[in-house]
């Protein structure tokens, strides 16, 4: 029964943790519903100051944010379809935002 409650407690500390460390998306960029984690080796920096994602998409402006968690993170809302514009950009968080 102990190693149980052990278990049973750990899981809701590692649950719990997971949505206090991205409840601080901001409700203009979709507050938690479209953002999530990404490598930030997936996230290119243009000459411009925007950030390109996936080859495609671009964040520019007040899109791109400081992380508060220093990781990388896109906020991107279902576009019409799968093969035309399958991502709407919200905001990207980067380490270091450029804007």
């Amino acid at each position: 029964m102990p190693k149980l409650v052990c278990s049973l407690a750990a899981g809701l500390m590692l649950v719990n943790g997971t949505a206090i460390a991205n409840s601080w998306y901001p409700h203009e960029c979709c507050s938690e519903n479209d953002c999530h984690p990404v490598p930030c080796a997936e996230l290119v920096l243009t000459p411009e100051g925007d950030v390109k994602w996936k080859g495609v998409l671009y964040f520019s402006g007040r899109m791109v944010r400081l992380s508060l968690d220093e990781q990388c993170h896109v906020c991107v809302e279902e576009g019409l379809s799968a093969s035309v514009i399958p991502y709407l950009p919200l905001c990207v968080f980067v380490p270091h935002a450029t804007s």
